[in-house]
């Protein structure tokens, strides 16, 4: 038998529910499923929750929406098995890349990422290119692929011994579309001993839909990057990391004068909202000093 695996989805999407029952028949008799709900649902929803229960999916109610981060450390305090397996609800993960998942924390990793192939709901617009996947929570090439949260899986009880949760400041919530939640708690978690790996040879498709393509979101991303980047005190580095990426070639890419265009748009976003972000922290500063 295979080490047990914990599987956590949080969402404040009702929609994005279905998921969540593909899940169970990807999973072993002695894996678990957490559904963390980030908003106080209505009787249509209340009725799915009620079945996914009764197929043996754990539901925890947040109530109210408190943000990504908020969901994540709930599912990190009530899951009952060693690995948490992290799914965001517009992702879906095969059978096989759960049993890649599995296999590979039996060997001893400590946190384990995979590789999150973009599954685009319209045609992608001039403005998007693979220089802005990232935005999007899917990765364009493997060079600079990484683990991300939309499917990862990480040692819960390391985690819990050395008191690491993620960090709430951070993350999406409501429409503030924060981020770093992930990436800053598994730093967190490698200077707590994790090894890591990833997976580039095991997928899990990752759902964008049309308004996630429009240029107006995109920036609004790009600019709420900035402030996350500002809030993990790594806008230095920053603004450089974006510029690689938007200029970077791969599948996805297209002809240099677009790549860089689109940079300084995006990284001219990134940038502003590094500035509000130092200009808010500086007027909370003072006031708590009067």
């Amino acid at each position: 038998m295979g080490t047990p695996l914990s599987i956590a989805v949080c969402s404040n999407r009702p929609q994005n529910l279905a998921g969540v029952g593909l899940l169970l028949d990807s999973t072993a008799e002695d894996d678990e499923i957490l559904l963390i709900v980030d908003l106080e649902p209505g009787p249509e929803m209340g009725e799915r929750l009620t079945d996914l229960a009764a197929r043996g999916v754990r539901v925890t109610i947040n109530g109210c929406n408190r943000g990504l981060a908020y969901s994540r450390n709930r599912a990190l305090a009530q899951c009952r098995h060693q690995h948490l397996v992290y799914v965001d609800d517009d992702a879906v993960v095969p059978p096989e890349t759960i049993e890649a998942i599995r296999d590979t924390v039996g060997d001893g990793a400590g946190i384990v990422g995979v590789w999150l192939a973009p599954r685009f709901q319209s045609r992608l617009p001039w403005w998007l290119t693979g220089g802005q996947y990232h935005y999007l929570g899917v990765h364009h090439t493997v060079e600079l692929a990484t683990t991300w949260g939309a499917c990862m899986a990480l040692d819960a009880r390391l985690a819990r011994q050395a008191g690491l949760q993620f960090r709430t400041e951070l993350g999406r919530h409501g429409k503030a579309l924060l981020s770093g939640e992930d990436t800053t708690f598994l730093a967190e978690l490698r200077r707590a001993g994790a090894t890591e790996r990833f997976l580039a040879g095991s997928a899990a498709s990752h759902y964008v839909s049309a308004d996630r393509t429009r240029l107006a979101y995109l920036l609004r991303r790009a600019w709420w990057q900035g402030r996350s980047e500002m809030r993990r005190s790594a806008a230095r580095t920053s603004l450089s990391k974006e510029w690689r990426r938007a200029v970077a070639t791969g599948p996805a890419s297209t002809a240099p004068a677009r790549r860089y265009l689109l940079a300084v748009l995006y990284v001219a976003a990134v940038a502003s909202g590094i500035v509000v972000e130092y200009a808010t922290q500086a007027v909370s500063a003072g006031r708590g000093q009067l």
